[in-house]
């Protein structure tokens, strides 16, 4: 029974694709092919429903923090650990003022000492500067010989 229902089935389904539709002729020497290619379009639709959001709720955190314990070491430690405290004390330094104090000076000094300077005054000397000189190629510049 199922044999002939799927025979049948073949029979419909192959003579569909056997012969064309009206729509589907072509004349000879013409070929005609579509090819479709799946486009993916967006569909968002609008509701005036509002859409329930998470929202957030504050969790307590507990952080375990370990304690510290005696750990057994080959070495002896001494206990309690003896660690140097540094303290700044500031300390207010006073710094002397400077002042001027005036002694008799038993000679007489001459004012203004006189000083004798050399001075050298660099005297510019002309340098040569360059000239232009036109050389020409199509003139030979040598010396004369028997020509």
């Amino acid at each position: 029974m199922i044999a002939i229902k799927s025979s049948i089935l073949l029979l419909l389904v192959g003579s569909a694709f056997a012969y064309p539709y009206p729509d589907e002729w072509e004349p000879e020497g013409h070929s005609h092919t579509e090819h479709t290619k799946p486009y993916h379009v967006t569909v968002i639709k609008k509701i005036g429903v509002p859409v329930p959001h998470p929202v957030a709720v504050s969790v307590p955190q507990y952080v375990k923090i370990p304690i510290p314990q005696p750990y057994p070491v080959h070495v002896t430690v001494e206990q309690p650990i003896h660690v140097p405290v540094y303290k700044v004390v500031p300390q207010i330094v006073e710094k002397p003022v400077p002042y001027t104090v005036e002694k008799p000076v038993p000679y007489e000094v001459e004012k203004p000492y006189p000083v004798e300077v050399e001075k050298k005054v660099e005297i510019p000397i002309p340098k040569p500067y360059p000239v232009h000189v036109p050389v020409y190629k199509h003139i030979y510049h040598h010396k004369g010989g028997k020509h």
